[in-house]
């Protein structure tokens, strides 16, 4: 390589499309979105963009206690913040970023502008494609960033009130 890892910078290699949770949204709905969406790591966001902590299926498993569904019904904000949520800034180097990892022991790094509001995360994937010469190419349009995910669940009205749709019948579309 003719550059090295110090001279290169976050910015280049971080991921900015990243699937985020509003700090409110419950473990489960978090849990369900990443496991169908195929995420390792999904950012925690209060209103204001800032990043309180990211969830990671060490985290949810570790804030799982064995119950069924409806005891993962907490907001998400109080699994995450109790472990060191290491970040680093667009203009830090790759190293910065590696070494604030392997000081966190994790495989992730939250990345803020200059008023701590996420703007995107750099992963030990992005670290891996970095060596191999692979470049992150920013989507065209992309305002740099991170794309919001909301998605709440909706009964259908016949259903809204807790009647259950009939045995062997699906509730109507």
């Amino acid at each position: 390589m003719t550059s090295s890892f110090e001279e290169n910078l976050v910015g280049d290699v971080m991921s900015t499309e990243v699937l985020t949770v509003a700090a409110e949204e419950t473990t489960l709905m978090a849990w369900e979105l990443m496991r169908q969406g195929g995420y390792h790591h999904v950012p925690v966001v209060s209103t204001d963009g800032h990043c309180i902590g990211v969830l990671d299926a060490e985290t949810m498993a570790a804030a799982w206690d064995g119950g069924g569904p409806d005891r993962m019904r907490m907001p998400v904000s109080t699994v995450v913040g109790h472990r060191l949520m290491p970040q680093v800034g667009v203009s830090d180097s790759v190293a910065a970023a590696a070494r604030a990892m392997l000081a966190a022991q994790l495989d992730f790094v939250a990345v803020t502008d200059g008023e701590d509001r996420l703007v995107g995360l750099i992963t030990a994937r992005d670290l891996v494609a970095a060596v191999a010469g692979r470049r992150h190419r920013p989507t065209p349009g992309h305002l740099g960033r991170p794309t919001l995910y909301r998605i709440e669940p909706v009964l259908p009205s016949r259903y809204a009130e807790g009647g259950a749709a009939p045995r062997g019948r699906r509730a109507p579309r």
